[in-house]
């Protein structure tokens, strides 16, 4: 099953892998679209999609336990 993001750059994944903890490289906070559990992302991803969220697209950010769900209704269909 293909699944339809809004969102720009064919070259960057549809879901951006974030973590629940701060770490060097990933320090700047944004929220699961899901949930809005807070997450931690690096820099060029950060200003990447920030631009994207300010012109209205999907929030691509999702935690780990709301991306095995999505996963797991989208296998379900």
């Amino acid at each position: 099953m293909t699944t339809l993001h809004s969102g720009i750059g064919q070259d960057r994944p549809a879901l951006i892998p974030a973590t629940s903890v701060m770490t060097d490289d990933k320090q700047h906070e944004v929220r699961c679209g899901m949930c809005a559990r807070e997450l931690y992302v690096d820099e060029d991803d950060y200003s990447f999609y920030s631009e994207a969220l300010l012109s209205g697209l999907d929030n691509p950010f999702r935690c780990e336990v709301c991306s095995e769900e999505y996963d797991d209704l989208a296998y379900e269909g």
